[in-house]
Protein backbone atom coordinates (compact mmCIF):
# COMPACT_ATOMS: atom_id res chain seq x y z
CA UNK A 1 0.00 0.00 0.00
CA UNK A 2 2.70 2.15 0.79
CA UNK A 3 5.26 1.39 -2.11
CA UNK A 4 7.51 3.66 -3.34
CA UNK A 5 6.94 6.31 -0.70
CA UNK A 6 8.87 7.56 2.44
CA UNK A 7 7.22 7.79 5.64
CA UNK A 8 8.16 11.58 5.20
CA UNK A 9 6.90 12.06 1.56
CA UNK A 10 3.70 10.50 2.56
CA UNK A 11 3.75 12.99 5.38
CA UNK A 12 4.27 15.85 3.33
CA UNK A 13 1.75 14.48 0.85
CA UNK A 14 -1.30 14.06 3.55
CA UNK A 15 -0.39 17.59 4.54
CA UNK A 16 -0.53 18.83 1.34
CA UNK A 17 -4.13 17.03 0.69
CA UNK A 18 -5.52 18.29 3.55
CA UNK A 19 -4.52 21.64 3.34
CA UNK A 20 -5.93 21.67 -0.03
CA UNK A 21 -9.01 20.26 0.57
CA UNK A 22 -9.07 22.44 3.62
CA UNK A 23 -9.13 25.13 1.37
CA UNK A 24 -11.47 23.58 -1.24
CA UNK A 25 -14.22 23.19 1.74
CA UNK A 26 -14.03 26.85 2.35
CA UNK A 27 -14.20 27.89 -0.97
CA UNK A 28 -17.51 25.33 -1.84
CA UNK A 29 -18.90 26.88 1.64
CA UNK A 30 -19.35 29.89 -0.35
CA UNK A 31 -21.28 28.45 -3.52
CA UNK A 32 -25.09 29.25 -1.93
CA UNK A 33 -24.31 33.20 -1.50
CA UNK A 34 -22.77 32.99 -4.87
CA UNK A 35 -25.81 31.13 -6.89
CA UNK A 36 -28.11 33.94 -4.25
CA UNK A 37 -26.37 36.53 -5.69
CA UNK A 38 -26.86 35.82 -9.34
CA UNK A 39 -30.55 35.34 -8.19
CA UNK A 40 -30.42 38.81 -7.07
CA UNK A 41 -29.02 40.04 -10.76
CA UNK A 42 -32.08 37.93 -12.16
CA UNK A 43 -34.48 39.71 -10.28
CA UNK A 44 -33.49 43.24 -10.50
CA UNK A 45 -33.27 42.54 -14.54
CA UNK A 46 -36.43 41.83 -14.32
CA UNK A 47 -37.69 44.71 -12.19
CA UNK A 48 -36.06 46.83 -14.86
CA UNK A 49 -37.71 45.24 -17.36
CA UNK A 50 -40.91 45.74 -15.69
CA UNK A 51 -40.49 49.57 -14.95
CA UNK A 52 -38.58 49.72 -18.50
CA UNK A 53 -41.82 47.89 -20.45
CA UNK A 54 -38.96 46.98 -22.82
CA UNK A 55 -35.93 44.98 -23.29
CA UNK A 56 -32.97 47.73 -22.98
CA UNK A 57 -29.06 46.31 -24.04
CA UNK A 58 -27.87 46.86 -20.30
CA UNK A 59 -30.41 44.08 -19.64
CA UNK A 60 -28.98 41.61 -21.22
CA UNK A 61 -25.79 42.12 -19.29
CA UNK A 62 -27.40 42.07 -16.76
CA UNK A 63 -29.12 38.86 -17.10
CA UNK A 64 -25.84 37.11 -18.28
CA UNK A 65 -24.05 38.73 -15.69
CA UNK A 66 -26.55 36.97 -13.34
CA UNK A 67 -26.29 33.42 -15.23
CA UNK A 68 -22.47 33.61 -14.89
CA UNK A 69 -22.87 33.75 -11.08
CA UNK A 70 -25.21 30.71 -10.88
CA UNK A 71 -22.62 29.03 -13.13
CA UNK A 72 -20.04 30.22 -10.69
CA UNK A 73 -21.95 29.15 -7.55
CA UNK A 74 -22.27 25.73 -9.63
CA UNK A 75 -17.92 25.70 -10.11
CA UNK A 76 -17.45 26.77 -6.40
CA UNK A 77 -19.70 23.62 -5.33
CA UNK A 78 -18.16 20.65 -7.38
CA UNK A 79 -14.67 22.07 -8.69
CA UNK A 80 -13.62 25.08 -5.84
CA UNK A 81 -10.59 26.52 -7.01
CA UNK A 82 -9.14 30.30 -6.55
CA UNK A 83 -10.04 31.14 -9.89
CA UNK A 84 -13.42 30.74 -9.76
CA UNK A 85 -13.29 32.95 -6.70
CA UNK A 86 -11.21 35.48 -8.97
CA UNK A 87 -14.50 35.42 -11.75
CA UNK A 88 -16.77 35.85 -9.06
CA UNK A 89 -15.08 38.95 -8.19
CA UNK A 90 -14.96 40.03 -11.71
CA UNK A 91 -18.65 39.52 -12.32
CA UNK A 92 -19.72 41.47 -9.13
CA UNK A 93 -17.54 44.13 -10.28
CA UNK A 94 -19.13 44.19 -13.96
CA UNK A 95 -22.47 44.48 -11.95
CA UNK A 96 -21.62 47.56 -9.96
CA UNK A 97 -20.69 49.05 -13.57
CA UNK A 98 -23.51 48.35 -14.67
CA UNK A 99 -25.39 50.00 -11.90
CA UNK A 100 -23.29 53.09 -12.57
CA UNK A 101 -23.53 53.40 -15.82
CA UNK A 102 -27.42 52.70 -15.40
CA UNK A 103 -27.61 55.91 -13.16
CA UNK A 104 -25.61 57.95 -15.29
CA UNK A 105 -28.46 57.28 -18.10
CA UNK A 106 -31.14 58.14 -16.05
CA UNK A 107 -29.76 61.18 -14.77
CA UNK A 108 -28.43 62.23 -18.33
CA UNK A 109 -32.48 61.45 -18.86
CA UNK A 110 -33.22 64.09 -16.40
CA UNK A 111 -34.59 61.97 -13.45
CA UNK A 112 -32.86 61.36 -10.21
CA UNK A 113 -30.62 59.13 -9.06
CA UNK A 114 -32.25 56.13 -7.34
CA UNK A 115 -31.06 55.90 -3.67
CA UNK A 116 -32.05 51.97 -3.47
CA UNK A 117 -29.85 51.01 -6.61
CA UNK A 118 -27.07 53.03 -5.16
CA UNK A 119 -27.05 51.48 -2.20
CA UNK A 120 -26.79 48.54 -3.86
CA UNK A 121 -23.96 49.32 -5.64
CA UNK A 122 -22.04 50.30 -3.35
CA UNK A 123 -23.07 46.91 -1.31
CA UNK A 124 -21.81 44.40 -4.06
CA UNK A 125 -18.77 47.11 -4.52
CA UNK A 126 -17.47 46.18 -0.78
CA UNK A 127 -18.26 42.42 -2.00
CA UNK A 128 -16.28 42.87 -4.62
CA UNK A 129 -13.51 43.79 -2.91
CA UNK A 130 -13.54 41.27 -0.15
CA UNK A 131 -13.93 38.68 -2.96
CA UNK A 132 -10.93 40.15 -4.79
CA UNK A 133 -8.97 39.81 -0.80
CA UNK A 134 -10.46 36.35 -0.29
CA UNK A 135 -8.90 35.10 -4.24
CA UNK A 136 -5.60 36.52 -3.19
CA UNK A 137 -5.33 34.69 0.52
CA UNK A 138 -6.67 31.41 -0.99
CA UNK A 139 -4.06 31.58 -4.27
CA UNK A 140 -1.41 31.90 -2.00
CA UNK A 141 -2.79 28.80 0.28
CA UNK A 142 -3.18 26.67 -3.47
CA UNK A 143 0.39 27.17 -4.29
CA UNK A 144 1.66 23.79 -3.70
CA UNK A 145 -1.39 22.06 -5.25
CA UNK A 146 -1.27 18.09 -4.80
CA UNK A 147 -1.86 16.17 -8.16
CA UNK A 148 -4.71 14.17 -9.22
CA UNK A 149 -2.50 11.09 -8.50
CA UNK A 150 -1.36 12.21 -5.20
CA UNK A 151 -4.85 12.94 -4.11
CA UNK A 152 -6.05 9.61 -5.80
CA UNK A 153 -3.47 7.71 -3.75
CA UNK A 154 -4.90 9.09 -0.61
CA UNK A 155 -8.42 8.35 -1.62
CA UNK A 156 -7.56 4.67 -2.50
CA UNK A 157 -5.30 4.50 0.93
CA UNK A 158 -8.66 5.62 2.86
CA UNK A 159 -10.52 3.55 1.36
CA UNK A 160 -8.80 0.03 2.11
CA UNK A 161 -8.24 0.67 5.28
CA UNK A 162 -11.74 1.73 5.73
CA UNK A 163 -12.46 -1.71 3.82
CA UNK A 164 -9.99 -3.30 6.11
CA UNK A 165 -10.78 -6.40 8.40
CA UNK A 166 -8.82 -7.75 11.26
CA UNK A 167 -10.51 -10.79 11.58
CA UNK A 168 -8.87 -11.48 8.27
CA UNK A 169 -5.99 -9.65 7.77
CA UNK A 170 -3.18 -9.33 10.30
CA UNK A 171 -2.10 -5.77 10.02
CA UNK A 172 -5.62 -4.05 10.51
CA UNK A 173 -7.29 -2.32 13.42
CA UNK A 174 -11.31 -1.76 13.90
CA UNK A 175 -10.92 -0.02 17.34
CA UNK A 176 -14.60 1.45 18.42
CA UNK A 177 -13.14 4.65 20.33
CA UNK A 178 -14.33 7.63 19.61
CA UNK A 179 -13.90 8.89 16.96
CA UNK A 180 -14.63 5.43 15.83
CA UNK A 181 -10.97 4.70 14.27
CA UNK A 182 -9.76 1.87 11.56
CA UNK A 183 -5.88 1.20 11.31
CA UNK A 184 -2.91 -0.12 9.11
CA UNK A 185 -0.22 -1.23 10.92
CA UNK A 186 2.92 -1.18 8.36
CA UNK A 187 6.64 -1.47 9.26
CA UNK A 188 6.56 1.15 12.21
CA UNK A 189 3.96 3.62 10.55
CA UNK A 190 -0.31 3.10 11.83
CA UNK A 191 -2.24 4.49 9.40
CA UNK A 192 -5.37 6.28 11.19
CA UNK A 193 -8.52 6.83 9.21
CA UNK A 194 -11.34 8.55 11.33
CA UNK A 195 -14.17 6.60 9.44
CA UNK A 196 -16.74 9.37 10.11
CA UNK A 197 -14.29 12.39 8.57
CA UNK A 198 -12.23 10.13 6.35
CA UNK A 199 -9.03 12.09 7.60
CA UNK A 200 -6.00 10.04 7.51
CA UNK A 201 -3.10 10.50 10.13
CA UNK A 202 0.17 8.87 10.24
CA UNK A 203 1.43 7.74 13.82
CA UNK A 204 5.12 6.19 14.51
CA UNK A 205 5.09 3.28 16.84
CA UNK A 206 6.01 5.16 19.80
CA UNK A 207 3.23 7.45 19.67
CA UNK A 208 0.73 4.74 19.37
CA UNK A 209 -0.29 2.51 22.14
CA UNK A 210 -3.44 0.22 23.58
CA UNK A 211 -3.58 -0.81 26.95
CA UNK A 212 -5.40 -3.43 28.07
CA UNK A 213 -7.18 -4.32 31.22
CA UNK A 214 -9.50 -7.37 31.96
CA UNK A 215 -12.73 -7.42 32.69
CA UNK A 216 -13.52 -7.96 36.34
CA UNK A 217 -16.74 -9.67 35.35
CA UNK A 218 -16.62 -12.91 33.89
CA UNK A 219 -17.15 -13.90 30.44
CA UNK A 220 -16.62 -9.92 29.09
CA UNK A 221 -14.58 -8.74 27.00
CA UNK A 222 -11.15 -6.66 27.68
CA UNK A 223 -11.29 -3.01 27.43
CA UNK A 224 -8.99 -1.44 25.84
CA UNK A 225 -7.73 2.47 25.65
CA UNK A 226 -6.22 3.74 22.82
CA UNK A 227 -3.35 6.26 23.45
CA UNK A 228 -2.09 8.40 20.58
CA UNK A 229 0.57 10.71 21.29
CA UNK A 230 0.22 10.90 24.77
CA UNK A 231 -3.76 11.65 24.38
CA UNK A 232 -6.38 9.24 25.69
CA UNK A 233 -9.19 8.13 23.94
CA UNK A 234 -12.41 6.88 25.19
CA UNK A 235 -12.48 2.69 26.28
CA UNK A 236 -13.54 0.46 23.97
CA UNK A 237 -14.03 -3.21 24.02
CA UNK A 238 -11.33 -4.69 22.82
CA UNK A 239 -11.56 -7.64 20.50
CA UNK A 240 -9.08 -10.79 20.17
CA UNK A 241 -8.03 -10.39 16.70
CA UNK A 242 -7.45 -6.21 17.54
CA UNK A 243 -5.37 -7.38 20.22
CA UNK A 244 -3.10 -9.95 18.50
CA UNK A 245 -2.96 -7.54 15.72
CA UNK A 246 -1.42 -5.18 17.42
CA UNK A 247 0.64 -7.16 19.95
CA UNK A 248 1.99 -9.17 16.59
CA UNK A 249 2.89 -5.26 15.21
CA UNK A 250 4.91 -3.72 18.46
CA UNK A 251 6.95 -7.17 18.81
CA UNK A 252 7.61 -6.98 15.10
CA UNK A 253 8.66 -3.18 15.47
CA UNK A 254 10.44 -3.50 18.41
Amino acid sequence: MANGIGVEEMRMTLARVAAYRRVCDHVRSGASSTMFTGALFLGFAYLNYSMMGRFHPILYGQIILGVGELLVGIWKKFRPSPECVLLDGILISVYVVSIVIRQYMIHQAGFPFQPVSIMFGVWFGFNALNTFRAYGQLSKLFVERPTSEHLAYVDGLVEEIRASNPETESSALDLPTYPKLKVKLLGEIAFVVDTKSGELSLFGRDHFDIERVESSIRDKPPIGTLIIEGQELPEFTLSDANWANYTKWKNISE
